[in-house]
């Protein structure tokens, strides 16, 4: 974590206000489980494309199945790993202000 590593008091500052906000952002968002449909829907997806199956991707894999099976917004800057899944709706915020 960035707060621990930092040296100087004006980074800590910054850095507690960032994380306030973010617990901020969650407490306005809805948080989705992985539950048996976002189970099965997770199989389908390796079944479908075994290329998705790479351990490096299982835990994004897990969170395309989620959104899939609930049609929600995956907000990520991981772009090049997600995109992979066909139909999956995702939103990059990291380049925006606020």
């Amino acid at each position: 974590m960035r707060i621990n590593s930092a040296r100087e008091v004006e980074d800590v500052v910054r850095l507690y206000g960032k994380l306030s906000r973010t617990v901020a952002l969650f407490g306005r968002v809805r948080v989705l489980d992985f539950d048996e449909k976002a189970g099965e829907t997770f199989k389908g997806l390796l079944m479908d494309n075994p290329t998705l199956s790479k351990q490096r991707l299982q835990k994004d894999m897990r969170i395309a199945a989620i959104a899939l099976a609930n049609d929600a917004v995956v907000v990520t800057r991981n772009y090049r790993d997600f995109s992979q899944v066909s139909g999956l709706n995702i939103e990059d915020w990291s380049q925006q202000n606020g």
